[in-house]
């Protein structure tokens, strides 16, 4: 066993001395494996039309973890005219060949899919806080097995201040109705983990090859999303589907909202 494998189950059984658990579950990169797709968009918008050829280090260490509007921005005054119209054209553009990529194939992974069905089984409600834009995220849920357990959305538009402020953390455990200590939060980002402690929330980090930087901040990392991460703890078990079925329409009728 590997001591992050370790130090995220001891994350698990100290967030379930909660009697009320919840989780949240950060968006790109975490629930949903669209990294590269996100990449490979800004990359191409940001040459074509900023003429800046992006490295894949200048995305991770400098981007990563901010809002889509944010690294629009930042991309805009360092190479672009740095005026609204332009970032709004470029947020535009990049919605549109996202809402196409995953349209072709979900970026929700199997495993992941397992995981929140076996959270939905223990009866533990779910949320997504991100710093993407509602419709991005919906299109990807409504078409995905997990989508249905997924009961709440704080999207990049619900917030006045992205991560690493907690104020999308706090607004998910409002809607949740749990105290931020009930609550498992899975990011991958080093502003996301940010986010997660300054709200005083539990937080395992999720990245296959985790930087320096993630390491220094995140109480516990693990390498996917799967089953195995909270298996120990609650165990597989099946439940009727009528239940599974009652869970899902909550989750369809409220996360839009």
């Amino acid at each position: 066993m590997t001591p992050d494998v370790t130090a995220a189950r001891t994350a698990v059984e100290r967030w379930l001395t909660s009697t009320r658990p919840a989780v949240v579950f950060d968006f790109n990169g975490t629930l949903s494996n669209d990294e590269p797709i996100l990449f490979d968009i800004f990359s191409d918008l940001f040459a074509a039309r900023l003429g800046w050829q992006m490295t894949t280090e200048e995305y991770r260490d400098e981007l990563l973890g901010h809002s889509d509007r944010e690294i629009i921005d930042i991309a805009v005054a360092r190479h672009g005219s740095g005026e609204d119209d332009q970032a709004t054209e470029l947020l535009r553009l990049r919605g549109e060949h996202y809402k196409q990529r995953v349209a072709a194939r979900n970026p929700i992974a199997d495993t992941t899919v397992e995981l929140v069905t076996h959270l939905a089984r223990h009866q533990i409600p779910m949320a997504v806080v991100t710093g993407a834009q509602r419709s991005d995220v919906v299109a990807v849920l409504d078409n995905s097995a997990a989508g249905r357990h997924i009961q709440f959305l704080v999207a990049e538009e619900d917030v006045a201040n992205g991560k690493p402020d907690p104020e999308g953390f706090l607004t998910a455990a409002r809607m949740l109705r749990r105290k931020p200590s009930d609550i498992l939060v899975f990011e991958d980002s080093v502003p996301g983990v940010r986010g997660a402690m300054a709200a005083h929330m539990h937080c395992i980090a999720v990245a296959a090859e985790p930087t320096p930087e993630l390491r220094a901040v995140a109480p516990a990392i693990v390498g996917e999303l799967s089953i195995d991460i909270v298996s120990d703890a609650l165990p597989i078990a099946r439940c009727g589907d009528a239940s599974e079925r009652a869970s899902a329409g909550s989750a369809a009728s409220t996360r839009h909202e």
